[in-house]
């Protein structure tokens, strides 16, 4: 589907931004708590905040953003459109790294266009309701 570069779908990436922001501030708060003052175990909690962290931005977008029903399947897609967004920016960081001499966390942050992109356009196809654009 190729979207119309329209107001509403500005509106939408908005607000897929924001609860962006907001998941990503809490995994950050929590990834201190969790591994600094409580210090659990490295990978344990990564994947726990991880998945924690796709789970609220599945039901915030889903509830303010794209307005839709939240269902187990809808979250399955969700958490896989993530997945392969995390695929494509390891994919990248590897691409960039062989090509454009810069440190690694400039790196990171070239990745974030595409993947936001990537997760935005596939929650907007599978989140969106029926009677949008």
């Amino acid at each position: 589907m190729i979207f119309n570069l329209n107001k509403h779908i500005f509106k939408l990436l908005g607000g897929f931004s924001v609860i962006g922001l907001i998941t990503t501030l809490i995994s950050l708060l929590m990834i201190f708590v969790f591994l600094k003052i409580l210090k659990t175990p490295l990978i344990v909690t990564y994947v726990s905040i991880y998945t924690a962290s796709i789970l609220l931005s599945f039901i915030l977008n889903s509830v303010f953003v794209f307005k839709s029903i939240l269902s187990i399947k809808n979250g399955v897609k969700y958490f896989l459109i993530y997945f392969s967004g995390m695929l494509l920016g390891t994919l990248l960081l590897w691409v960039f790294k062989k090509i454009i001499p810069l440190e690694n966390y400039i790196l990171g942050y070239l990745v974030l266009p595409f993947t936001m992109v990537w997760n935005f356009s596939f929650s907007f196809l599978l989140l969106k309701p029926e009677k949008s654009c």
